[in-house]
């Protein structure tokens, strides 16, 4: 990194999720748990969905970008009925994003929890499996997420899982 640019932090904008899904979330994951060698599940505490990653950025553009988002967080809910406005929460950060000079990834926003990543090629057992899973559990309704606030979240990657610190909060109005 040139030393003109001073440090940067891995940023992203992000909805917590509640104590109540997680508990939800938990019985489908550990339905994973046939599938450890090959996938790495994601434990419940450490997930969240993003709206918006960022990347690397300057930390003096970081502190900025608190002042530039809180004006733009007015929403509250998601459920299947609310999921435009989750959509058009995310985009309206995006905008906010773009006057604020940060890059914005241009595709579509699908909102989404990561339950576990795929290590290496499945096996033609394990594909069953996995299938199998997905039956099981692809159609079932796990609860609401219940949003209060947008936050500005630190990704710290090393020795392990990441590691996330909340850099701001933004009430939603």
């Amino acid at each position: 990194m040139p030393e003109a640019e001073g440090e940067r932090w891995r940023v992203f904008l992000a909805i917590e999720i509640s104590p109540a899904l997680q508990a939800s979330l938990q019985r489908p994951l550990d339905g994973l748990a046939s599938l450890g060698e090959s996938i790495r599940v994601n434990p419940v505490e450490r997930m969240h969905l993003t709206l918006h990653f960022l990347g690397h950025l300057p930390v003096p553009r970081v502190e900025d970008l608190s002042s530039r988002l809180a004006p733009i967080v007015v929403w509250v809910g998601i459920s299947g009925t609310e999921l435009p406005r989750l959509v058009a929460l995310q985009g309206d950060l995006g905008d906010g994003l773009r006057q604020a000079g940060v890059p914005v990834e241009d595709r579509r926003f699908r909102p989404h929890l990561t339950l576990a990543r795929v290590q290496r090629p499945l096996r033609a057992p394990e594909r069953r499996r996995l299938q199998e899973w997905s039956s099981a559990w692809g159609d079932i309704d796990l609860g609401e997420l219940p949003v209060t606030e947008v936050r500005l979240m630190r990704s710290q990657l090393g020795g392990g899982p990441p590691r996330y610190s909340t850099l701001a909060s933004f009430a939603l109005k």
